[in-house]
């Protein structure tokens, strides 16, 4: 794998690559700089789902699998450290988008405890505090699979990660869809509201709230 860095007001020709360990990743949940190095923290996958092997062949399910991890990567030097955050496969990361790029504390994932890779769907959310290095999950239940979670804060000037989750939970059993909506501090609780529909919502990718 390789890494491009670029400051962003910098021109293009001082683009620098540095290499890392062989991998695959579609989302990040946040990157930002600090002491020196930049703080990456990427849904890491050892094969890259969905595309061949070099060979043509199918790619090892049981490798893509996404799992989060930290890299930090040396800003004057060619190093770069990885650090295994859970062994929980998830994707679709997201956090409290006003600290995109800044040092943060909160965290959200699709998740399942499955080891299908990209054969299963995700029937779990999460919430990650990485200040307190936990992983607080929400079960969708038997035949019930989740979205990327979104998070919306409780006010623009609310503190960080106070506010809400939302999520779109397909009910297999009854072939339909429902929006939830979560605490996102106490995500392992349940939904505290639910718009019930009658209908199933194709599953998607990402998505965004944008208030009134």
């Amino acid at each position: 794998s390789r890494l491009g860095l670029l400051r962003r007001d910098r021109p293009i020709e001082e683009l620098r690559w540095i290499e890392a360990e062989a991998c695959y990743v579609f989302h990040p949940m946040n990157a930002f700089e600090e002491e020196g190095r930049l703080r990456a923290d990427f849904l890491r996958y050892d094969s890259a789902p969905g595309f061949p092997d070099a060979d043509g062949g199918r790619p090892d399910p049981t490798k893509a699998i996404a799992r989060l991890e930290r890299w930090s990567i040396d800003l004057q030097g060619d190093g770069v450290t990885i650090d295994r955050l859970d062994d929980l496969a998830s994707e679709f990361p997201r956090l409290d988008d006003r600290y995109a790029g800044l040092p943060y504390r909160h965290g959200y994932m699709a998740s399942t405890e499955g080891e299908g890779g990209r054969d299963v769907l995700f029937d779990q959310l999460v919430h990650v505090d990485l200040e307190r290095n936990s992983f607080d999950r929400w079960h969708a239940g038997k035949e019930a699979f989740v979205s990327e979670p979104i998070f919306v804060p409780r006010g623009k000037d609310a503190p960080e990660g106070e506010g809400f989750v939302l999520a779109v939970v397909y009910l297999g059993a009854e072939h339909r869809s429902d929006l939830l909506v979560f605490d996102a501090s106490h995500l392992a609780a349940g939904p505290v509201g639910r718009a019930r529909l009658d209908h199933r919502v194709p599953f998607g990718f990402h998505g965004n709230w944008v208030g009134a």
